[in-house]
C-alpha cells in the first residue's frame, strides 16, 4: 500500500508476531494496530496460514528438550537495553491521523522539556493545513520523498526548522515523504 515509503518491513513485522517471537511492549503495540490497520491485518493472516500449511506437511517429530527456551532466550537477548537509552523497534508503536493520508507515531516524549520526537508518513498527494507554532520551534528532517511548503521544496536529507511564532503555509507531497520531526507541546 505504502511502496517504498515503508518505514518497516511489514511482512518481517507480521512474520514475527506470527511466530509468537514478538514479545512485550512490540507485541502490545502490534495488537493495537491491528485492529485498524487493514494491511497489518493481510499480512499476519497470510503468515499465520502459511506457518500452519508448512506444520501440516512435516512430518511429526518431538523437538529436543529445551528447543523452546533456547530460542526463547535468543530473540529475548537481542531485545536488550542498553543502561539509559530506550530503543524503539521497527514496526512497533500506534500510528495516528494527522490528515487524511498523513500519520505520525510518537517516538518519544520529554514532559520535562516539553518535546516530543515523531516520525510522520504523508501519502502521495496528501496535504497538511498551515499552522502557527505558539509552543516553540519545529524541527523537520525529511528521510524519504518531498515536503512541499508554498515555494519551499524539501528533499531526502533536507532539515527544516520553524522557529516559535513563526506559521508556514499548507504543506504537501507529490510521491509521500517520510519525515522525523522534534516538536514543541
Amino acid at each position: 500500500m505504502y511502496g517504498k515509503m515503508m518505514s518497516e518491513d511489514l511482512d518481517q513485522t507480521a512474520a514475527a508476531y506470527a511466530l509468537g517471537i514478538t514479545r512485550g511492549r512490540a507485541r502490545a503495540a502490534i495488537e493495537a494496530r491491528l485492529s485498524s490497520d487493514p494491511a497489518l491485518q493481510a499480512k499476519v493472516k497470510l503468515w499465520q496460514e502459511n506457518f500452519a500449511a508448512v506444520d501440516l506437511a512435516a512430518g511429526r517429530q518431538a523437538p529436543p528438550a529445551g528447543l523452546f527456551e533456547t530460542i526463547r532466550d535468543a530473540v529475548v537477548a537481542g531485545e536488550t537495553e542498553l543502561p539509559g537509552t530506550q530503543t524503539r523497534r521497527a514496526g512497533t508503536g500506534a500510528w495516528n491521523e494527522m490528515s487524511p493520508g498523513v500519520t505520525y507515531t510518537v517516538l518519544y516524549e520529554d514532559p520535562v522539556a516539553k518535546r516530543r520526537s515523531i516520525l510522520v508518513r504523508a501519502l502521495p498527494g496528501s496535504n497538511y493545513g498551515a499552522h502557527f507554532h505558539a509552543e516553540g520551534h519545529e524541527e523537520c528532517l525529511v528521510l524519504e520523498g518531498d515536503l512541499i511548503m508554498g515555494e519551499l521544496k524539501l528533499l531526502a536529507g533536507d532539515f527544516h526548522l520553524a522557529a516559535k511564532g513563526s506559521t508556514h503555509p499548507a504543506a504537501t507531497t507529490r510521491s509521500g515523504c517520510v519525515l522525523y520531526q522534534s516538536i514543541a507541546f
